[in-house]
């Protein structure tokens, strides 16, 4: 299992840690408020912004030769995928 650990600031101004483990070629996200949450809270569909922030930080990984390509490649599928909006059905 990997986990890559992130920081943002909230709207607030409080951190946000960010944590994604991947296990099997899934990908698992969750975050907490630094200094307000005690525990993580899981997000199944992430927000696109954040998506882009966390391929920054895999990127910067794999410039150092810490991942595979093939991660990268993972997240600019799910970049893609979020940035498609969804049908309406009829």
């Amino acid at each position: 299992m990997k986990i890559h650990d992130w920081r943002t600031r909230s709207e607030t101004g409080e951190n946000r840690l960010w944590r994604a483990k991947k296990h099997g070629g899934h990908w698992e996200f969750m975050s907490r408020l630094q200094r307000s949450e005690e525990g993580w809270t899981n997000h199944e569909e992430m927000d696109i912004d954040e998506l882009k922030t966390f391929r920054e930080v895999l990127f910067n990984k794999y410039q150092r030769r810490r991942i595979p390509w093939e991660d990268i490649l993972k997240i600019d599928v799910m970049i893609e995928e979020a940035e498609i909006p969804p049908r309406e059905t009829d």
